[in-house]
């Protein structure tokens, strides 16, 4: 009789819930939905959704982290970077970038998600300095600010919604020239005549030319003022 040695089973080893652990899913869910579910977010990490309390006392407090860690390396420039205006124009730049990179949590953090970190307080408060610096008074420093971030979130909104339609940038310009060819001239001459420049101005551009406009409107207005 022979006797069937059974190969030894080796234990599944799994990765430790950490907070990096679950603010990374909780990341890459959000940039997939938009928002999530504590449910989602155990079910995408294979554990028990109460497991993510022993880390974050609530959805707030994992919000928080996650802004924490979208903006952790973005960072003001510093004096020797420049001028006022062109140190205010790398931070909107910084910005963009970071929010590009989590979308989810970035355009959300920029627009309707209150979050006031020791970090984003530091970064508010540079940006908010550089427009005093530049001349404005208080209250047209705060508007110019908030009116700064909505061009900020706009176009990286723009990309993200791109980029989550799996289109490339030249396939969208491609797109919107073909849309333009059947536009009357006739009933609609100045659609007609600059189809050409509404449909090839890349993200860049826009964002470049948005911010040039507003930086001229925040000059203007500190000279009337």
């Amino acid at each position: 009789m022979t006797t069937k040695i059974r190969p030894k089973s080796e234990k599944r080893r799994s990765r430790p819930l950490t907070r990096d652990r679950i603010v990374e899913a909780a990341l890459d869910l959000a940039d997939d939905s938009g928002d999530f579910s504590m449910r989602a977010l155990g079910a995408r990490l294979r554990v028990d959704p109460m497991a993510i309390y022993r880390h974050f006392r609530d959805k707030d407090a994992l919000q928080n982290a996650m802004v924490d860690a979208v903006l952790s390396g973005f960072e003001a420039p510093p004096l020797e970077a420049g001028p006022p205006a062109e140190r205010l124009r790398q931070m909107c730049q910084g910005l963009r970038t970071a929010i590009g990179q989590h979308p989810g949590t970035g355009l959300r953090a920029a627009t309707t998600l209150i979050h006031l970190s020791p970090h984003t307080l530091e970064l508010m408060e540079t940006a908010l300095g550089l427009l005093t610096e530049l001349g404005l008074d208080r209250d047209d420093a705060a508007l110019a600010y908030l009116s700064l971030i909505r061009v900020i979130s706009g176009v990286a909104g723009a990309a993200d919604q791109l980029r989550a339609a799996g289109q490339r940038e030249d396939e969208l310009h491609e797109s919107m020239r073909d849309a333009y060819r059947s536009v009357s001239g006739d009933a609609f001459p100045h659609v007609s005549e600059m189809a050409m420049s509404l449909s090839n101005r890349s993200f860049d551009e826009q964002f470049d030319f948005g911010f040039d406009s507003l930086l001229a409107g925040f000059m203007a207005t500190k000279k009337t003022g």
